[in-house]
């Protein structure tokens, strides 16, 4: 019995993925080779920087499924999928981020596909498919809130959580439900200890007709794992970014017009996901820090259960 690189559950025949897996990602059931190694990785980026459309300070890049050799290419246009090596700094964060996505997808939350694949020098890289591409490459409109706020990506700090709520009331072509699912992924990051949930993390993706609606979950992490000193929050709740509250999450979801039972329902279903969750920790393979991690969600968890309004 071995363990799927892609949704951490069990596989048989020692198999690496489920084909289940790959077919939702690739659309192949078979597994695709990279044939370039982490140091010819960061050369190559390197020459790319400023000719690819994907930001952050995050060493990654934009690559493609070259069907004929059934390979991974680094590609400057028609990419589908953005490949992240593991940076120096932060040890094992694709392994980080391939967690924290599958417990958000248990959570019910809506996440790309995604997976850990090897790289030709036998260290692992965190490859998600890309939601603001179609099948052929083809952009979808997507806003992050530091454009629909007309803020700058040097300002993606400073700004509070009520304020990207009332973006997605403005904006969303179904305002009531993201902002559910909005008070449940803020929710969500700060049991898992993300911290850096900024502006940019948090988008709108538009369809055909131009109509806006929360996207998909991306980029989440546990960043308390590496920055120990790090606020709870990147952006305020409530007018704080520490030693928040239960206090601080219902005035957040009144400030956000939800009403009580749909509150209590998110924090009834997250209460219920804490074992899986923990769980899911310790059933990841190639992750030296889980223990840790498991320590930053039990503490979340308690600090929440011991502040009762």
């Amino acid at each position: 019995m071995s363990i799927c690189l892609c949704c951490q559950k069990k596989t048989e025949n020692n198999n690496l993925y489920h084909t289940r897996c790959l077919k939702k990602l690739f659309g192949t059931e078979k597994v695709p080779t990279i044939n370039f190694a982490s140091t010819e990785l960061v050369s190559e980026i390197s020459k790319n920087i400023g000719k690819m459309s994907i930001s952050g300070a995050q060493i990654k890049t934009s690559v493609a499924l070259n069907k004929k050799k059934n390979s991974i290419e680094i590609v400057q246009t028609g990419g589908i999928y953005i490949l992240k090596p593991e940076p120096t700094e932060y040890p094992q964060l694709p392994q980080n981020e391939n967690l924290c996505m599958n417990m958000a997808e248990t959570a019910g939350m809506e996440v790309p596909s995604h997976g850990l694949f090897y790289l030709a020098d036998k260290k692992l890289c965190y490859i998600v498919k890309r939601f603001d591409r179609d099948d052929r490459g083809q952009k979808i409109h997507v806003e992050d809130m530091a454009q629909l706020l007309q803020l700058s990506s040097d300002s993606k700090y400073e700004a509070s959580l009520e304020k990207v709520g009332n973006a997605i009331k403005k904006f969303s072509v179904r305002p009531y439900l993201d902002l559910i699912d909005f008070y449940e992924r803020v929710l969500f990051c700060f049991l898992i200890g993300n911290g850096d949930m900024h502006l940019k993390n948090w988008s709108l993706i538009s369809d055909r007709e131009g109509n806006y609606s929360l996207a998909p979950c991306y980029d989440l992490i546990c960043s308390k794992l590496y920055l120990p000193d790090e606020d709870q929050s990147a952006l305020t709740i409530n007018g704080k970014r520490n030693k928040i509250s239960l206090l601080d999450f219902d005035a957040f979801a009144e400030y956000l017009n939800i009403d009580k039972k749909a509150c209590r329902n998110v924090f009834d279903k997250m209460k219920q996901l804490r074992d899986s969750l923990l769980e899911m920790t310790e059933g990841t393979i190639y992750f030296e820090m889980k223990d840790r991690v498991k320590e930053i969600i039990t503490e979340r968890y308690d600090a929440l259960s011991t502040s009762k309004p």
